[in-house]
């Protein structure tokens, strides 16, 4: 039993004529009286009575009737839905992303997206490590994440939408601040940090800086956030060394340059593949590519 089958019935019950029936289905009428015999014998059933030119409809052909209005009702139903969803009238968007960009860049984003699509809803998890960002996608469970580079988890893609250069957070009194020229990253073997959680691996960039520099940061205290962090600074318990996009000094501290080369992070939108790829998902990782790219940065 095909859909064309069952419309081509329904047309000729309603009408009570097949070759009126025929005109409205768009095909000739032959062919229209071909295929209801052909449903007919797999039915095993007249769904018919024939007299002259008119028709209507037996007793199996009335319950027919019945349920094939319902599949073709039900037909249009979905294909309004997957309308919907290509057109971004609709749909879900599964977000995971590490913190920085989720308080400093996504809020944005999401403004604009809600915007144009305001019917497509949103959850975003900020979690740590990048690892646990990737792992979520590669398992299904969220559309995109948003990583720092290397994430190590192997056959997803990725686009690189920020590049940006780290600096340090020191107390204001640190001597750092009364310096006349920039320190290099390799003076600062002797210092205490403040770090982020699940940050001391080699596939930290942070950490992985200081190891290119030629020391093991001494890490004394982990936030679990850049604005906590910042704020055991200002207390006193350590400098911070962090990107550009987690830089919001409180009072009490103060932002102080590397030399150059200054290291950098490296924050890329990852996914599975295009053709895994929702409709939703797919705008939102175009907008948040051009967001970033035209944003300038601090």
């Amino acid at each position: 039993m095909e859909l064309f089958q069952l419309r081509y019935f329904v047309a000729a019950a309603r009408r009570k004529n097949f070759s009126q029936a025929a005109q409205e289905v768009c095909i000739s009428q032959p062919s229209l009286s071909q295929q209801i015999a052909n449903l007919e014998k797999e039915i095993g059933t007249a769904l018919f009575v024939r007299q002259g030119r008119s028709v209507r409809l037996t007793d199996a052909g009335q319950t027919l009737l019945e349920f094939a209005e319902r599949i073709l009702e039900q037909e249009q139903e979905a294909l309004r839905a997957v309308r919907e969803v290509v057109g971004l009238e609709r749909g879900r968007l599964s977000l995971w992303t590490l913190p920085t960009p989720a308080q400093h860049l996504l809020p944005e984003t999401l403004v604009a997206f809600r915007r144009t699509y305001p019917s497509i809803e949103i959850t975003v998890n900020e979690i740590v490590p990048a690892r646990a960002v990737a792992e979520a996608v590669a398992h299904g469970i969220a559309d995109l994440g948003l990583v720092h580079l290397p994430y190590h988890i192997p056959n997803l893609q990725h686009q690189v939408f920020l590049t940006e250069e780290l600096a340090l957070v020191v107390p204001e009194s640190h001597p750092l601040t009364q310096r006349s020229t920039l320190p290099a990253l390799t003076e600062l073997a002797t210092e205490d940090f403040v770090w982020v959680p699940q940050g001391n691996t080699p596939e930290h960039p942070i950490y992985a800086a200081c190891v290119s520099a030629g020391f093991t940061p001494r890490i004394v205290c982990v936030s679990g956030s850049a604005q906590g962090m910042q704020a055991l600074v200002a207390a006193g318990l350590g400098i911070a060394l962090l990107p550009r996009l987690a830089l919001h000094p409180p009072p009490g501290t103060a932002i102080v340059e590397l030399a150059p080369p200054r290291p950098t992070r490296t924050l890329a939108v990852v996914w599975r593949s295009n053709e895994d790829l929702s409709h939703a998902a797919r705008a939102f990782r175009d907008l948040l590519i051009r967001h970033a790219q035209s944003t300038p940065q601090p």
